[in-house]
């Protein structure tokens, strides 16, 4: 619970240790066990309407100037499209990756490298010389090219997903151009690409001996994420991580020949007033994986990797516009009545979402704000208190993966039906 105002207010207890009764659920046994009880500290929850996240060609024209030097001209990518240098390199390497393998012994996949080069050469035919000048900002799928500093980079912005029916909010995604990270592989014996990443997921590189090479602090580079998005007009983010970032060159296989620690990997993620969005992927949850259908996971989230060069590589997906918040102010129930109610209601959601599992242990909850639908199919974010059972996976330092969830509306006490509200919400495709 902690000693803030509103888990004081409430009755949250320091730990949840509570049994639920199983209905006709046909589970054995549901309980939560969990050492903490994770409250924001915060005077008022609400219930916030709000819409999703659209970009126009204004907005998108606000983006691309903000990052790319327009007196240095900025370049357009239609989908799929490669130049003929581009194509010249690409063959240029895939003969290299193929000579590499054939001195180590390897002819298996001399046949695979062959039609790789064909097709390049295939697409050379219809390549242009050169990626054509911006004209306007009307293709809603396009990709930009420009210079950041003095390297050239590329600039995606998109619908989150590729489907127009999917109303998931937008994907941006900013880096280096393939030619400049392709440039740093010089020199690097048997590496065929180069990544970024944060040290919790370099988990084929050992780090114990390393130093971080860039000279900013944590803090610089934690203001300095957030200057960027402010920058491209992304806001409402608060930092809720921050590691080194490792730098990995790796070959085909994956397997690191080189790495180096050189700066930050922020994450930012979206909170209201200080109270966090729920995270956590839902795609090993188990009772919504047999429900014939596929729900779009919206995280409202940004990873910035930053170095004293700058930024180096940058990809976010934003759901919720907040211009558009509406806010309406709600009273919570007490921690002893949620409780009582959550009794009958978990039951009831198992019962209508069957699990494989015999039993449900949650080992964590956490009052979030949960996106939903209410009476007047309006989207908005309510508190509800959220129950997770995650597994530790393949012994890896990871935060576990979440087999079961169940969110309880803290207003109500009713179990929020994550599969209805992401049909309503256009956040749902069947199989």
């Amino acid at each position: 619970g902690g000693n803030n105002g509103l888990a004081n207010r409430i009755g949250v207890p320091d730990k949840c240790d509570e049994t639920f009764d199983v209905g006709k659920s046909g589970l054995s046994e549901i309980k939560c066990t969990a050492d903490s009880v994770d409250v924001p500290d915060t005077d008022k929850l609400k219930k916030i309407y709000y819409t999703t996240k659209k970009f126009d060609a204004k907005q998108r024209q606000t983006i691309v100037e903000g990052l790319l030097d327009s007196s240095q001209g900025i370049y357009v990518r239609q989908e799929g499209v490669s130049t003929k240098d581009e194509l010249k390199s690409m063959i240029e390497n895939t003969k290299k990756f193929k000579d590499e393998a054939a001195a180590q012994g390897d002819d298996t996949s001399d046949a695979w490298y062959d039609s790789q080069i064909e097709e390049y050469k295939k697409q050379m035919a219809d390549a242009p010389e050169s990626l054509p000048l911006l004209e306007n900002y009307d293709d809603p799928h396009a990709a930009y090219t420009g210079k950041y500093g003095d390297k050239d980079y590329t600039l995606a912005i998109s619908g989150y997903s590729s489907n127009d029916d999917v109303d998931a909010g937008m994907y941006i995604a900013f880096g280096m151009s393939e030619a400049e990270e392709n440039s740093l592989l010089d020199g690097v014996t048997g590496a065929s690409y180069t990544y970024v990443t944060g040290a919790s997921s370099a988990t084929n590189v050992d780090l114990t001996n390393m130093t971080n090479e860039c000279k900013m602090s944590e803090s610089d580079a934690v203001s300095q994420a957030m200057n960027f998005l402010s920058g491209i007009g992304i806001d409402g983010m608060e930092c809720t991580g921050v590691e080194p970032l490792v730098r990995i060159w790796a070959d085909e296989n994956g397997d690191a020949k080189k790495s180096e620690e050189n700066g930050y990997y922020v994450t930012m993620s979206r909170t209201i007033n200080g109270v966090p969005v729920r995270t956590g992927e839902l795609y090993n949850v188990d009772n919504l994986q047999n429900q014939n259908g596929y729900m779009y996971d919206i995280d409202d989230i940004a990873h910035i990797s930053v170095n004293d060069d700058g930024i180096v590589y940058m990809y976010s997906t934003l759901y919720a516009d907040s211009a558009s918040f509406e806010t309406e102010d709600v009273d919570i129930l007490s921690w002893d009545d949620m409780i009582s109610k959550a009794n009958e209601n978990i039951a009831a959601y198992y019962e209508k979402y069957q699990t494989r599992y015999g039993k449900i242990d949650f080992n964590k909850v956490e009052l979030r704000y949960v996106t939903s639908v209410d009476e007047s199919g309006k989207m908005c974010y309510i508190p509800a208190w959220v129950f997770t059972q995650s597994e530790e996976l393949r012994g890896e330092n990871t935060s576990g993966e979440i087999s079961q969830l169940v969110c309880i509306n803290a207003i109500d006490g009713s179990c929020i039906d994550l599969v209805e509200d992401a049909k309503k919400m256009n956040l749902w495709q069947d199989f």
